[in-house]
């Protein structure tokens, strides 16, 4: 009887550590967001031209030290984080954490009891079946996906070995999702064979481990945990599956391959502890927690798997459309993350550093994953078709600039030149009647280009030279000569 109590005492003792180490696990004094990585330029071409800005995050204590939460779940991580800027909500296209690729994989086999009495209420319309089963799903949500391997497997006093020996591990939420919600919901007739399904659950999960130890992977490389929920005590009867585990006996047996095993078997109490044999829960299990509302179930779940610190990675598409917008202004973004309990981490302001003059340039290409995400989350249609106009105003702009520079600036500098030789043009155009000369300094008049008024036959008559005229050469005066020298000099 003493001894009775004293084991009461050391389980309620135990929980209420357990309730206290759940709650500091899961962040109770997590003050927000701690920006690990500023924002910077990401290229999202070929699939917009509109700039995208990447940061990375991480939840952190008042000091500033990364902290362990329990973070959504992976398909569900993008609805949970938000963007502000300037009071307008931005919706991030792309968020992935890094603690999936930093922590070890859990592999998980829960083992749900469904006997008669899992149908009594735990409270207005709800049974301990139900609760349980909405307790294992809000778990399943921070399960990592493809990284962890979980099963769920019922159990009760028919059938209980191929049961089990059947779990199927799986990496995806969607297919152990799928795994809960086929466990069938307890009948009257179910007892609960509770030391043969510990031993075999610690059979499979052995069975599990030694497929994915191989040369290269050790087992310290995996988390493995065998989770037993029960609401009562083993009671195995007449017309159950023989060969069950029963008595001292058979509860010694469970215990020892328990104990040999090395495996963290967790047992799990739940609903009136007075039904509940906490004896055999301590003996059977690595570690004991007691339940008595489907909150508490929750929680304890939760504190069964230990929490890793997590980056966050969060990629969004710019609020301006091109690079050359951002120039010169001072972006600023406040990030926030909603948990599953309920909480909100928000960041602090985030800034992105432009330069005064010029576009900023992009610091890395978006990788596949980001640009899958974003088409997924369908882009305007006219991504960027600002940017290209802008270029195209540019161009024109600069070539009307270079038309004035090659003819407008000369008649500045130069214009009483251009003035007469225009001048000289005109007037050259206004005598001449063959459009094919050009007008010189010199003009040289001949018959084909003399000046109207003239008859042209009567001068060439007179051109025309007779056999009687002969050229005559007459020597220069001395007078001429000087002349002549003046002109030269």
């Amino acid at each position: 009887m003493l001894r009775a109590a004293k084991l009461w005492l050391t389980m309620g003792a135990l929980s209420s550590c357990v309730a206290c180490a759940y709650a500091q696990s899961n962040g109770e004094d997590v003050a927000g967001l701690s920006i690990v990585r500023a924002p910077q330029l990401v290229s999202c071409t070929p699939i917009t031209l509109i700039p995208c800005l990447s940061v990375s995050v991480t939840p952190s204590n008042g000091a500033g030290r990364p902290i362990a939460v329990a973070l959504p779940a992976k398909d569900r991580l993008l609805q949970a984080v938000q963007i502000e800027s300037d009071g307008a909500a931005i919706s991030p296209f792309y968020v992935s954490s890094n603690s999936g690729s930093s922590q070890r994989p859990n592999i998980v086999l829960i083992e749900l009891d469904i006997s008669g009495s899992m149908n009594s209420p735990v409270s207005p319309g709800v049974t301990r079946f139900d609760a349980a089963r909405a307790a294992i799903s809000k778990y399943l949500d921070s399960m990592q996906e493809d990284v962890d391997q979980i099963a769920i497997v019922p159990f009760e006093s028919h059938h209980v070995v191929p049961t089990i020996r059947a779990a199927v591990f799986t990496g995806k939420r969607k297919d152990a999702m799928a795994q809960l919600q086929a466990v069938p919901r307890p009948e009257a007739k179910n007892n609960t064979a509770l030391f043969q399904a510990v031993f075999t659950g610690v059979q499979t999960m052995q069975a599990e481990m030694a497929a994915l130890v191989k040369p290269g992977t050790p087992a310290s490389d995996f988390q493995p945990r065998v989770i037993v929920m029960t609401d009562g005590k083993n009671e195995v009867i007449r017309g159950d599956d023989p060969d069950l585990l029963d008595g001292p006996l058979g509860m010694q047996q469970a215990a020892a391959d328990v104990a040999s095993s090395g495996l963290d078997v967790i047992g799990i109490g739940f609903g009136d502890r007075s039904e509940i044999d906490t004896d055999a829960l301590g003996r059977l299990s690595k570690r004991v927690f007691l339940a008595a509302t489907g909150d508490e179930l929750a929680q304890i779940f939760h504190a069964t798997t230990p929490l890793r610190t997590s980056e966050l990675q969060i990629t969004f598409l710019s609020p301006w459309g091109d690079r050359p917008s951002l120039a010169s202004k001072d972006p600023q973004f406040v990030f926030s993350i909603n948990l599953p309990d309920g909480r909100r981490l928000p960041s602090p302001l985030a800034r992105y550093v432009t330069p005064a003059m010029g576009a900023p340039l992009y610091e890395r290409q978006a990788t596949n994953e980001e640009m899958q995400a974003l088409i997924a989350a369908r882009p305007p249609a006219d991504s960027g078709w600002e940017a290209v106009l802008r270029g195209l105003l540019v161009f024109g702009g600069w070539s009307v600039a270079l038309l004035l520079l090659w003819f407008w600036v000369p008649w500045l500098v130069w214009g009483n030149e251009y003035a007469r030789a225009w001048a000289l043009a005109g007037s050259t155009r206004k005598w001449g009647k063959d459009a094919g000369v050009k007008a010189s300094a010199v003009q040289l008049r001949t018959v084909a280009n003399a000046p109207d008024g003239f008859d042209a036959e009567q001068v060439r008559k007179r051109q025309q030279r007779s056999a009687e005229q002969t050229t005559q050469v007459q020597p220069r005066s001395a007078l001429s000569r000087v002349g002549a020298g003046r002109d030269g000099l």
